[in-house]
């Protein structure tokens, strides 16, 4: 699953129904070298490794929060060049379940 993201001092996903970028609080991140192991994603942002945290949860979490996620990263590719988005990047979440937690 991919998401459009782009960071500053936050992680922030684009959600293209309210047409701006809106951190979830709920979604962790860390750079690589402050942890003992990389069980997550691990991405190149400005020199700096991230690794998100949990990728099944920051899936659930990421679809309650109404922030659409995409099958391809040509299909996210397409709707950001849609909404005219400059100065984003992407995510990639390695999903094994989809499970919305109430």
């Amino acid at each position: 699953m991919w998401a459009v993201i782009k960071v500053d001092k936050e992680l922030m996903f684009y959600n293209f129904q309210t047409e701006q970028y809106e951190v979830v609080s709920d979604i962790k991140f860390a750079h690589a070298n402050e942890l003992e192991s990389t069980n997550g994603i691990s991405m190149t942002i400005g020199g700096f490794a991230k690794i998100v945290l949990d990728h099944d949860t920051s899936v659930s979490t990421l679809l309650r929060a109404n922030i659409p996620l995409f099958l391809t990263k040509v299909g996210a590719r397409e709707a950001a060049k849609t909404a005219n988005l400059t100065g984003y990047t992407y995510i990639n979440f390695d999903v094994t379940k989809i499970q919305l937690l109430k």
